[in-house]
């Protein structure tokens, strides 16, 4: 019999998508770092950092028995008219076109994944997202400025809207 994973159970889930070695792209990642180092999460949530392992994630979750009540989906989005570093919550219907089957820039989870979840499973998503400044073509680590300021502003937004308030 397989074990259902701890996190499974948690009632909120926050997961930090993106790659790390795409400069802006690790936004997620850091939040979800940034959280757990810097806030005491509650007992029934967690943050997690799945850095490019959020498909997959985001499937087995959908087999398992068990789910949480919430997820907050955290990565960085390029939307037309936001300005680098700007964080805003984006309703999972209101992905732009370009997205609704490849939702990251590196295979971060797809919308269809996640509209299943909420339609057929019941949880509530939530999509936190940052512009980014910089995401280049080939490998460069380390966020830009004002992506590294919105980190500290996303998990501050997280917490007090999410995790606090559990």
């Amino acid at each position: 019999m397989e074990t259902i994973p701890e996190y499974y159970k948690k009632e909120i889930l926050v997961l930090g998508c993106g790659n790390i070695l795409y400069k802006d792209d690790g936004f997620g990642p850091a939040v979800a770092d940034y959280l757990n180092c810097n806030y005491r999460i509650p007992d029934n949530a967690a943050a997690l950092n799945l850095g490019l392992s959020t498909r997959g994630f985001i499937f087995d979750m959908l087999l398992s028995e068990e789910k949480p009540r919430r997820l907050v989906i955290v990565d960085a989005m390029t939307v037309p008219g936001r300005k680098p570093g700007e964080v805003f919550e984006l309703p999972l219907d209101g992905l732009i076109k370009e997205k609704i089957d490849d939702f990251s820039l590196h295979q971060g989870p797809t919308s269809n994944l996640l509209k299943e979840l909420r339609d057929i499973c019941g949880l509530e998503v939530v999509i936190i997202a940052c512009q980014p400044q910089n995401i280049p073509g080939e490998m460069q680590s380390g966020l830009s400025e004002p992506v590294r300021q919105a980190v500290v502003k996303a998990s501050q937004i997280i917490f007090e809207r999410y995790l606090n308030a559990i």
